[in-house]
């Protein structure tokens, strides 16, 4: 009993991590003193925009930063790019959606060496399917010099 309960626990585990849609990676523009938040959509998935309405369905994009003494926000994190206007058979509603990448900035002020964490929020689908939503924690060191 107890090796069939692993077995399904470890293929559980196996199908979660292969559902990972989307690749993040946190940077940070030292002279625009501005967090990057790039990602890259795995062809045939699509991601949901904060312009998404909230009763249309789907889970937006959502980014929070965690607070920090080395740091402050100016406003909240921004969509880069244009999200594209798309009718979604899985929630029969228009949503806006990014296909292939993602950028959001945010600004802040830097006063000392520190780490910005932070906590993006999102969901992903394709023509057939969506996936559950996704909580994903990103790090990076920050140095003012």
């Amino acid at each position: 009993m107890l090796k069939i309960l692993l077995s399904l626990l470890i293929l559980g585990v196996s199908i979660s991590y292969g559902q990972n849609k989307v690749k993040w990676v946190l940077d940070f523009d030292k002279n625009r003193s501005t967090l990057q938040l790039k990602g890259e959509i795995e062809n045939g998935w699509h991601l949901y925009s904060s312009m998404t309405p909230v009763e249309a369905g789907p889970i937006p994009v959502e980014v929070e930063t965690k607070k920090s003494k080395g740091f402050r926000t100016k406003g909240e994190f921004v969509e880069k790019y244009d999200a594209v206007k798309y009718f979604d058979v899985n929630f029969d509603s228009d949503v806006f959606i990014f296909e292939q990448n993602y950028l959001a900035e945010q600004n802040i002020k830097l006063k000392k060496d520190c780490s910005a964490n932070i906590t993006v929020t999102y969901m992903v689908c394709n023509e057939e399917m969506c996936l559950p939503p996704i909580d994903e924690v990103l790090s990076i060191k920050l140095n003012t010099k």
